[in-house]
């Protein structure tokens, strides 16, 4: 371990070693703070454990906490009662703060959730930063996974179980947790598929993608969903493959390809779409619920390992998925598999986990050598 790492590690136990012990918990109404601070997929794996947990617990209230990113996947959960949102440090997708920021902003939070919760799920099973400001604001039982930095928080630790997919882990947190309270806990070992995936688009949000849909399209038309998008640049299928699938798609079936993606990602979305006169470009056109509305009804959805891919598996949408350096056993769609085709490349350094930079010659192998020819037959084999 890096002396820097120990060093942290070392900081940490100590900052543990000075949080309050919480207060006892009141009876009546369990106040229950859930906290996951990732991206949209993340939220989407964490529906049903929260199903699990607002069966078993039905009188508790449930605030969940997530990143400011995560706000519009948090409408689609019926599950809590409440959503609070808070720019988790190491969860932005830009400029890092400086080094004392996070620690300040983890005060202000733990001020800002003291005497709130009387119990605390901490999902991510390395958000130490989470945990630190639970254990600061005195919550009197955080429960989490058993990582060096982020067990000294924790009033209860679970081992974590390596390879297991995350849809699973968050579902043993919950059952833990709801059984330890002395509640009945499902026992049943999860499969893709069960417990499903669990989100509800709010009725506003269907109608205007629907809405947009008819005008756009026609009503009742069929289409293809291309998303070429992902949350880390060596996630992303090149595009010049994109463009490729897009022409052979719209060839091959004269489907129109919605090519979907965030105002952030418009030039990568309009240059993809221009492989092909019967492809639209929408940057930035739906927000997250009117998109999960649009891919699940979609004849088709094919894009990268992302997110919005696991919306559409969430709302029964049929899926062509291409994975690089992420792990299909852990971050795959969990969906029945008849509804779904994972691509990947049969190249030897895969999955390396890394999301940040390529460390192989020649760079990102695991997703240039996925040819368009093996995600064309997957797209048709579903439509």
């Amino acid at each position: 371990m890096p002396d820097r790492s120990r060093a942290r590690l070392a900081l940490l136990r100590v900052a543990a070693g000075l949080a309050s012990p919480g207060r006892a918990t009141r009876t009546g109404e369990l106040r229950l703070l859930v906290v996951r601070p990732d991206h949209l997929g993340d939220l989407v794996f964490l529906s049903p454990a929260l199903t699990e947990l607002r069966a078993s617990l039905p009188e508790a209230h449930i605030t969940l906490a997530v990143g400011p990113w995560g706000a519009g996947t948090a409408q689609l959960l019926p599950q809590v009662d409440r959503v609070e949102t808070h720019p988790f440090p190491g969860f932005q997708r830009g400029p890092k703060p400086s080094a004392v920021a996070p620690y300040a902003q983890a005060a202000r939070l733990a001020a800002h959730w003291t005497g709130r919760y009387d119990a605390c799920l901490i999902s991510r099973p390395d958000h130490w930063w989470g945990a630190m400001a639970a254990a600061f604001a005195g919550i009197r039982s955080i429960v989490g996974w058993s990582t060096p930095e982020t067990w000294p928080f924790l009033t209860e630790a679970l081992p974590i179980v390596t390879g297991r997919h995350e849809v699973a882990t968050n579902l043993a947190l919950i059952r833990h947790f709801v059984a330890e309270r002395g509640r009945a806990a499902s026992s049943a070992p999860p499969t893709p598929g069960s417990p499903p995936l669990a989100l509800q688009v709010p009725r506003a949000d269907a109608e205007a993608a629907e809405t947009w849909l008819n005008r756009v399209l026609g009503e009742g038309a069929g289409y293809v969903c291309v998303h070429p998008g992902a949350g880390a640049p060596t996630k992303l299928w090149p595009e010049g493959q994109f463009r490729g699938l897009i022409r052979e798609l719209h060839d091959r079936t004269g489907l129109p390809i919605l090519v979907t993606g965030s105002l952030e990602e418009a030039d990568l979305v309009e240059s993809t779409a221009s492989a092909s006169l019967g492809a639209i470009p929408t940057p930035g056109e739906f927000t997250v619920p009117q998109l999960a509305w649009v891919l699940s009804r979609a004849r088709v959805c094919v894009g990268s390992d992302s997110g919005p891919l696991h919306l559409a598996s969430a709302l029964d949408g049929r899926t062509v998925h291409i994975y690089g350096p992420a792990d299909e056993a852990k971050f795959g769609p969990w969906s029945p598999p008849e509804r779904h085709q994972v691509l990947r490349a049969d190249v030897s350094c895969r999955p390396c986990g890394d999301l940040q930079e390529c460390h192989v010659d020649p760079p990102l192998a695991c997703m240039t050598e996925v040819p368009v020819a093996d995600v064309l037959e997957a797209a048709l084999s579903l439509l």
